[in-house]
């Protein structure tokens, strides 16, 4: 017998471990980030847009950058369920259409209410599309790599939040507020011949009970995402705001890019690290420096330190939404993913509906810096719940 016969039958039995990023995977994540550069896009033109023309102060600025959340914590409990029977795709088309129609039509809005109208559109769109790809990508990979998956796909949101300013600031500032939304309605469109060439996957009902609309298991993680949360949901609301406050020469859309750039390499090079490390410990490594950019944001005596203040707290974010979503997925059983997904990035909305609201009132009551230091001990707390509540539920053996 032959050394190539001897080492043949262990080539043959070696398991080919299936590919993470397929065809439809990056077909999903174009058109998820197409509509995320969009929201982007109105990231420094939206508080701008209330407080010029519309004449809302700093409460105002906070509804209108929190208000999406309603409509998206409500459209959850009934959208969910439809993406098994609908098929992920059709949800995907129909969420971007309206999505996009909702910010181009922002800039028609002449009074508050007719912007939060519109807003509420917007939540249930971001809220749609966020869950529909999601799911699908989840059920399409290996349950050994789903942090990976969560860290590539995830993107998505936090880039479109970092680029998507650099094109809306310069459109706000050429073309008004019509031709601003006009675009981000625009680019939110981009997604949907992606979408053309993606199959249209429908779920059967599975056998037995139907699965829970909200995942118990998924409720301790996604408290912690959302205090975590609240720190990006202050920067988006104020941070145009607030620099300038500090130098009224200064781009703003500058540090949102720097943020972007951070959570990209962070997302690409520390993809695998849920995987190896297991999602409590990349829970607890990235919510030490989201605590730690925020009370850099807090202190910052001028524009120059927000920047290093963006990229430690990137790194923190980049990291932890990733980490307890896989967590939170490898927790239960098959049926019950749809709504661990749902339930656990609900926090996302509800952070940002009730966090806006607050946030905007420790602006107006005591200013940005206090507003800033509030989603700082909110991001602490978070910290405390996950070495209490999330740990507490860990199952006994290797953490996952």
């Amino acid at each position: 017998m032959t050394i190539d016969e001897v080492a043949a039958p262990a080539v043959r039995t070696r398991p080919r471990r299936p590919r993470l990023v397929t065809a439809e995977f990056v077909l999903l994540l174009g058109s998820a980030l197409g509509f995320f550069l969009a929201l982007g896009a109105t990231l420094p033109v939206l508080p701008l847009f209330v407080s010029q023309h519309l004449g809302g102060g700093d409460v105002a600025v906070g509804v209108a950058v929190g208000v999406v959340a309603a409509s998206a914590l409500g459209i959850r409990p009934v959208g969910t369920p439809r993406i098994a029977t609908w098929g992920h795709q059709r949800i995907l088309l129909l969420s971007l259409l309206a999505g996009a129609l909702s910010l181009a039509a922002h800039g028609l809005t002449t009074t508050l209410w007719q912007l939060i109208a519109l807003r509420l559109v917007t939540g249930a769109a971001t809220a749609m599309v966020f869950v529909a790809a999601l799911t699908r990508v989840m059920a399409t990979v290996p349950a050994d790599r789903r942090g990976t998956a969560v860290s590539y796909f995830s993107v998505a949101p936090y880039l479109g939040m970092g680029f998507g300013p650099v094109v809306g600031r310069p459109c706000y500032e050429a073309l008004g507020p019509v031709g601003a939304f006009a675009v981000a309605g625009g680019i939110a469109l981009l997604g949907v011949p992606l979408l053309l060439f993606v199959p249209n996957v429908r779920t059967a009902p599975a056998a037995g009970p139907a699965g829970p609309r909200i995942s118990r298991a998924a409720l301790a993680p996604g408290t912690v995402l959302g205090l975590g949360i609240l720190g990006m949901i202050g920067m988006s609301a104020f941070l145009a705001l607030y620099v300038a406050e500090l130098d009224p020469g200064a781009s703003p859309e500058w540090i949102f890019l720097t943020y972007a750039g951070v959570v990209l390499v962070a997302r690409v090079l520390g993809g695998p690290l849920t995987d190896r490390i297991g999602g409590l410990r990349t829970g607890t490594f990235s919510s030490v420096f989201i605590v730690a950019g925020l009370a850099g944001f807090t202190v910052a005596p001028a524009v120059s330190w927000l920047y290093g203040s963006a990229v430690v707290f990137g790194i923190g974010m980049a990291l932890q939404y990733p980490g307890l979503l896989a967590l939170t997925v490898n927790r239960v059983p098959a049926r019950e993913r749809d709504a661990a997904v749902s339930t656990f990035t609900m926090f996302f909305d509800l952070a940002a509906g009730v966090g806006g609201l607050l946030l905007g009132a420790v602006a107006a009551v005591g200013g940005y810096r206090s507003a800033f230091g509030a989603c700082a001990a909110c991001s602490l707390a978070g910290l405390v719940v996950l070495w209490t509540l999330v740990r507490a539920g860990e199952p006994a053996g290797p953490e996952r």
